[in-house]
């Protein structure tokens, strides 16, 4: 496993640094003009410094986890699918990031996002259910109670869980290095909770996952230098949800990114409270744009973040039990 986590490394950021010396200099990370955008013109002010910067950076990520899973297959015999489904995920971030980047609109509409993510999230467990690789009982956390549910609708929450986590991550992923920030503290936990079950095809997953991350952070640190954009952050919230499922603990899934869902439940608030009450709850949804509007530097932020995701994933340890 040590090698695959230092290839894992060695490899992303090797491609990312030829991403970015090489292709941003050429048309295909030159967005139309006059395209119409989803985004407020606050936000847009507050990071207007980084218009030039590239994106698609997490292409880098889903190529090794392939390149890694494809090795492991080679190697021992065994293929992980479910690695080559999480790169579904990727795919349509991709789609999505190719829309903003070459198209005349703000990438694919929440309506077909969403869409896209349920159908992923039903292929997904579809195939977990079906191989066996998912268990139909749902552990409660701390008290290690499990409730037996009917098929149907187990499918149905953990395909919610999926939509709820690639969503928040997603959302997430507003400033330098904060959403591979707490995916990489998410994944060591995983990992962690992977070893101690021998759960031994999530631990790899999270293994290359990790290094993943960590290659990329090395370039998505501030002042970034590429964007992972929606190919790096959609897979990476799917794949923490499908990780989880795999290890029969996908509550845990509110404790260890806590963050996330709050940011998303912040946008969710501001909505609800705009369209009824004509109010705003913070200067701007999410909750990391309304800090730097407040002042925080993204730093403070991105590091502020990490520490609560990682004393989440403390306490969600603690509630695995014996």
């Amino acid at each position: 496993m040590i090698l695959y986590f230092a290839f894992s490394i060695f490899f992303t950021a090797v491609f990312l640094k030829i991403f970015i010396d090489k292709l941003s200099r050429t048309r295909f990370f030159k967005r139309a003009e006059n395209v119409e955008s989803n985004k407020k013109s606050c936000i847009q002010e507050l990071h207007k410094h980084k218009a030039a910067t590239p994106t698609m950076g997490g292409i880098a990520i889903n190529l090794t986890l392939f390149i890694s899973t494809m090795v492991y297959a080679i190697s021992t015999g065994r293929i992980i699918w479910i690695n080559f489904f999480l790169l579904l995920f990727g795919l349509m971030g991709f789609v999505d990031d190719y829309i903003k980047v070459k198209k005349k609109r703000d990438g694919v509409t929440p309506k077909e996002k969403s869409s896209g993510l349920i159908i992923i999230g039903v292929i997904i467990i579809t195939y977990l259910i079906a191989s066996g690789q998912a268990d139909t009982q749902i552990v409660l956390p701390f008290i290690g109670v499990s409730i037996e549910m009917n098929r149907y609708l187990y499918g149905a929450l953990m395909v919610f869980l999926i939509v709820l986590s690639s969503n928040s991550v997603n959302i997430t992923d507003g400033v330098d290095g904060l959403a591979l920030g707490i995916c990489s503290v998410v994944f060591v936990f995983i990992g962690i909770v992977a070893y101690r079950l021998k759960a031994e095809d999530v631990l790899f997953g999270a293994v290359i996952m990790e290094g993943a991350c960590l290659g990329t952070l090395f370039f998505n640190r501030y002042p970034a230098k590429i964007f992972m954009g929606d190919t790096g952050s959609l897979m990476l919230g799917g794949a923490i949800a499908v990780f989880l499922i795999e290890l029969s603990i996908p509550l845990w899934l509110i404790l260890v990114l806590c963050v996330c869902i709050f940011e998303a439940l912040s946008v969710i608030i501001q909505l609800f409270s705009l369209r009824y009450f004509n109010k705003r709850v913070f200067k701007i949804a999410p909750f990391h744009h309304h800090l730097e509007k407040s002042g925080w530097k993204e730093t403070t932020i991105t590091l502020t973040f990490c520490v609560i995701t990682l004393a989440a994933c403390i306490i969600a340890y603690s509630g695995l039990g014996s």
